[in-house]
């Protein structure tokens, strides 16, 4: 029987491939179901095409946001209700919520958004479950629709590309999603994960550590009216200053990371990118001339505020639980200082070799520019959607950072080298007769 009925299924498809009526057969986008584990239950978020589900409804839908969702709202959910469904493998059903709908546009294909909520029955674990999804391919017999883990704390799944796991099409209509086997040790260890990611990936919060660390090495001059940065302060002075500047950022991020992972605050994201392009700005201008000399601790810590701020968006979607929650903020903070110390343990010997050398104004001013140029065009592409020619750059030099480290090692070791020899050379002095 179930030979038979794969039988007539294959050409049924045959057919529709064949006589190519308009709801069945043609190049088409597919739908995707994006799998939020949770401790009591699973979200999924469904991303239909609009081509698509055209294509099931038989007729044509209005292509744009308020059309789509304000006149099929009804049709959508009715067909989500009928042709999504979960059970446990002893077959039991799951809850079914069908929630908020949106509208996106991918690689300019525009999609339908439908929030679901997967709820097992008393007893039953939220980590294994049989998912039946035939939203458009009980229609549409070519279409296929990609189901992938997007959150998954138990087994250290946070990531913006989501795992895929498995593929439902006309004849596998049903697909068995088994996420058993994690704990919150595996957990711990893709928030750290994440936490590294976040700083290996975020440039503007590598900037800003980079404009703070330029003058730590410094003392500013103490005379009257003098506004600039003097010379090279000693190992302790640097050390002290470099251990003020990151322990202030850390305390400051870490305050706003709970506050707003947890909900207590929440600002818009657009205000929060102006505001940490500005904190480059005002330390790249710092680290040319002294603003704050001497509050430089005082100055990290209040912008790290804002940092944590950014840094609490990457938490704040996870849904989880109170102690999952604790877990991943103290996880995710880790992740942050072990990428931190990294730069900092690459930069900074290199930087306290070039300050003990003349040659380190130009290196300062160099960097401090540098910083400056790709904070300007952040604040007005973040502000004023302008397009910023320094992303580029910054890109390209972000994804050669090895090449950096490298080179700013090389050029330390050589003018110290150069520096201490010049010094060494004996003076020739003529004596008259």
């Amino acid at each position: 029987m179930a030979r038979f009925a794969t039988l007539l299924g294959s050409l049924a498809l045959l057919a529709s491939l064949l006589w190519g009526t308009p709801a069945s057969a043609h190049a088409a986008p597919h739908s995707y179901v994006l799998l939020d584990f949770r401790s009591h239950d699973v979200g999924a978020e469904l991303r239909l095409p609009v081509s698509e589900l055209e294509a099931a409804f038989h007729r044509k839908l209005l292509g744009e946001q308020a059309g789509v969702i304000q006149q099929e709202a009804g049709a959508i959910r009715a067909q989500v209700t009928a042709y999504v469904h979960a059970e446990t493998r002893d077959g039991a059903p799951w809850a079914v919520d069908v929630g908020e709908l949106g509208y996106r546009v991918d690689d300019e294909v525009p999609f339908v958004t439908v929030q679901v909520r997967l709820t097992p029955p008393a007893g039953a674990s939220a980590q294994v479950f049989v998912l039946d999804y035939d939203v458009i391919s009980h229609d549409v017999v070519n279409h296929t629709a990609w189901v992938s883990v997007r959150s998954d704390f138990a087994n250290g799944v946070f990531t913006d590309k989501p795992m895929v796991i498995g593929v439902i099409r006309y004849l596998r209509k049903s697909l068995l999603v088994d996420r058993t086997g994690g704990g919150d040790w595996r957990g711990f260890r893709g928030v750290v994960q994440l936490g590294i990611q976040h700083i290996a990936e975020g440039t503007d919060h590598l900037l800003f550590l980079l404009a703070l660390l330029l003058p730590a090495p410094l003392l500013a001059s103490r005379r009257i009216g003098a506004r600039r940065w003097g010379d090279y302060g000693g190992a302790r002075t640097s050390a002290r200053n470099l251990l003020r500047i990151v322990s202030a950022f850390t305390l400051g991020h870490s305050v706003t990371l709970l506050a707003g992972s947890v909900g207590w605050l929440r600002l818009p994201g657009r205000p929060v990118e102006v505001l940490i392009a500005v904190s480059i700005l005002v330390s790249a201008i710092h680290a040319m001339r002294p603003l704050f000399a001497g509050w430089e601790a005082w100055v990290a810590g209040g912008f790290g505020l804002v940092h944590g701020m950014a840094f609490a968006s990457a938490l704040s979607e996870l849904n989880l639980d109170p102690y999952r929650l604790a877990i991943a903020v103290f996880g995710f903070n880790v992740g942050i200082e072990l990428m931190q110390l990294f730069v900092v343990a690459m930069l900074f010997p290199s930087l306290v070799l070039l300050a003990r050398t003349p040659a380190y104004p130009v290196v300062r001013g160099v960097g401090a520019l540098f910083a400056a140029a790709a904070a300007l065009g952040w604040i007005f592409e973040r502000a004023l959607h302008t397009p910023n020619p320094m992303n580029a750059v910054v890109e390209a030099l972000a994804a050669h950072a090895v090449v950096v480290v490298v080179s700013l090692a090389c050029l330390a070791v050589t003018v110290t080298v150069a520096t201490r020899a010049g010094r060494r050379r004996p003076v020739a002095i003529t004596v008259g007769s």
